[in-house]
Formats: structure tokens, sequence, C-alpha cells
């Protein structure tokens, strides 16, 4: 059995090695459930405010100040919790390795871009950049505003609550919208195009389980609401979709215009 097969049998002759992420219909709706999803929790704040509430702890104000509240989330500060978060941060880049390896070898032994494993390693490593890197680091988290649960007054902080996917100047930098670490180990789900068959049987059920695991820590730390951490993880996929359609659009089309 291998992980990663370098024949196309698994797909459909229409959709490529990615299948049904690079349909088209798929991408438009993994955009439209994007935004309703943000429109769904910005016109809902409460279930932010009752999820992340589930993880903290209130306690007396050491200043005995009875209109403030105090306390914290302890799973931020469980040593195996720590430990579990550390573990689910290096996955993405180990992966990520493991790709660039696999790409350089094939680049080495020849194969282009009309191979479709050179072409889902390109995109996946391209998803990881534009994703988490470009879309959720560097823009989002930078000017959405919305400051982390364990910052806002609800929780014993001094900055006001932001819904989810509002404008807002409550935080200048890093900011909670959309989890960065979510998004990346969303990323994870990216790679099964690389699998055979009977690798991605095996696998989808424990990354689904790391997937979500993952993020709920964010969530019990305090660190981001839930609705952070969806739509973060849901951004990776719309942004690999989208690559995987215009890669394989353009494979298509160098196909037909190639000289026979």
């Amino acid at each position: 059995m291998t992980a990663f097969q370098s024949t196309p049998a698994f797909s459909s002759r229409r959709l490529g090695r990615f299948g049904v992420w690079s349909d088209p219909a798929f991408a438009v709706g993994l955009v439209v459930l994007w935004v309703a999803l943000a429109f769904f929790f910005n016109r809902l704040p409460q279930i932010d405010k009752a999820v992340s509430s589930l993880f903290f702890a209130a306690t007396n104000c050491a200043t005995g100040d009875a209109t403030r509240i105090c306390g914290e989330f302890p799973a931020a500060y469980m040593n195996g919790y720590k430990l579990l978060r550390s573990a689910f941060m290096a996955l993405p880049i180990v992966a990520a390795l493991v790709v660039a390896a696999i790409l350089s070898r094939d680049l080495v032994a020849g194969r282009r871009w009309h191979h479709e494993r050179v072409r889902a390693s390109a995109v996946a490593l391209a998803a990881l950049a534009v994703g988490p890197g470009l879309l959720v680091n560097a823009f989002l988290k930078e000017y959405i505003g919305r400051a982390r649960p364990q910052s806002t007054s609800l929780f014993g902080g001094e900055q006001p609550f932001v819904a989810a996917a509002e404008w807002s100047d409550a935080c200048q930098h890093n900011c909670s919208f959309v989890s960065g670490e979510a998004a990346a180990i969303a990323w994870l789900a990216c790679l099964l195009p690389l699998c055979s068959r009977q690798v991605r049987r095996v696998l989808i059920l424990p990354m689904g389980l790391i997937i979500v695991t993952a993020g709920m820590l964010r969530v019990a730390f305090g660190r981001h609401f839930l609705s952070d951490v969806v739509l973060g993880s849901l951004s990776t996929l719309v942004v690999f979709c989208l690559l995987a359609w215009a890669c394989e659009y353009l494979a298509r089309g160098s196909r037909v215009l190639a000289p026979r």
C-alpha cells in the first residue's frame, strides 16, 4: 500500500486527481457556506459567548469590584493540553516538508505540470501559503480587529466583545478572527488528493478528529471563539478548492493547445 500513488485511477476522469475538490460547483458551494456561516455567527453572537463560557472559570476579583468579571480559562494552563497543542501545531509543518520533498523528487525525475501528482503537491503547498498564510494571518487577523475571548470584558479582559466577521478596532494586531491554527490544521485535508483511495479511507476519520480537537483547544484556551475556528478551517478549504479548480482548468486548456 502506498500513501502517495502516481496514477489517477481512483479519481473521476472529468475531475482528475483532485476529484470533487476541483469541481467549480463544489468550490462555489463552499464560498456560499462560508458567507452563510459568517452571517449566522454574526447575527447570533450568543453562540460564541455561550460556547466560550463553558471553558471559563470565574473567580472573585482581587480588587473586590463586583461590576467586573474576573477569571481564567483553566485549560490554557494544563500541561497535557499545551503539549497536545504543540503537537498539532507541528503537524502542518511536518506535512508540508513531506509534500515539498515529494514535489522535489518528482521534478528531479522529470515530471512536470501535466503529471497529476505534481499538480496536487503544488496546489497543496500553494493553498497553505495563500490560505493560512496570506488570507488568514496577513489579512483577516490583521484587519478585522476582533478581540480574543480572554481579552474581552466578558471573560476578564478590557476589550469589548465583537461579533464574528464584524470590522472593529478593538484589536490592533494578531486578532481573533479567524483562527490561524485552525486554518493550518484544516490544511491537512488538502493532502487527501495525494493519497490512494485506501489510505484516504484510513486517514479521513483520525484527520477529522485532529482538526476538530485542535480547533476546540483554541476555544478552550480562550484564544478564539467557535466562529473563529469554524470559519478559519473553512477558509483553507475554500482556497484549496479554488486553486484546485483553477489548476485543473489551466491543465485541461494547456493539453488542448499542446501540439499533436
